[in-house]
């Protein structure tokens, strides 16, 4: 025979319990460091942080893949260019629908271009310059596209959790957020995931799905890093 009271009794410290980890969820999500978020978008800062970092962009309307392509960055030391000592990168970037691809070597001295060679071909300082800012914005975009989202705000309407993922060969503490409330921002829906490199807080990864309002047309953009490794 039941014991009614004790059945109560234990039901009733079952409810707590959920209540109590339900709390604890919610006292996690709210104490992401926002404030720890870190975009490079300055070339400056994207030397200073990254040494390797390899992503994938893919994007499609309705059911038609637009663009696909995979971008490199590796930092390759420093080198003496005419007396200047200065800290060469290496871009390279790959459109996999046409199998084309770039590749470029930048020699920098205090954030400006000294050398510069694109696909073999060497381009005077004086021209490779102005083209710096706008070749930063086509190579690291979705940076740029990202830094205009208020995560916060779309983390307190959306769902917020965290898994240890592999990123390349390294495992690391990624923050997943999602969000079906979008619309301030032309999307539908998106999901954000941020890794946590213990002094800063970086997206590794986003998928949206937004809506052309006149055609009534869905597109998607996936952004994924593939390798990463930090200075």
């Amino acid at each position: 025979m039941i014991n009614l009271k004790k059945y109560q009794l234990i039901i009733f410290f079952l409810l707590i319990s959920l209540v109590i980890s339900g709390s604890l969820l919610a006292q996690e999500s709210s104490e992401i460091p926002f404030d720890r978020i870190k975009t490079p978008t300055e070339l400056e800062d994207i030397i200073d942080t990254f040494e390797k970092l390899k992503y994938n962009f893919v994007s499609f309307k309705e059911e038609n893949k637009v663009q696909d392509v995979v971008i490199e960055y590796q930092y390759q030391g420093r080198e003496d260019v005419n007396g200047v000592e200065a800290d060469k990168i290496f871009i390279g970037s790959t459109t996999m629908k046409t199998s084309e691809s770039s590749q470029t070597n930048l020699w920098l001295a205090d954030g400006e271009i000294v050398k510069m060679i694109q696909n073999e071909q060497e381009i005077p300082p004086a021209m490779a310059e102005p083209m710096k800012e706008q070749m930063l914005e086509a190579v690291f975009f979705p940076f740029y596209n990202f830094k205009e989202l208020d995560l916060e705000r779309i983390a307190s309407k959306g769902e917020v959790s965290r898994k240890q993922e592999v990123i390349g060969e390294t495992e690391l503490d990624i923050i997943t957020i999602k969000s079906n409330d979008l619309a301030e921002y032309g999307m539908e829906s998106g999901t954000v995931k941020l890794a946590d490199f213990e002094n800063f807080l970086m997206t590794v990864s986003f998928d949206f799905i937004s809506m052309e309002e006149a055609e009534r047309k869905y597109e998607e953009s996936h952004f994924k890093i593939e390798e990463i490794e930090l200075q």
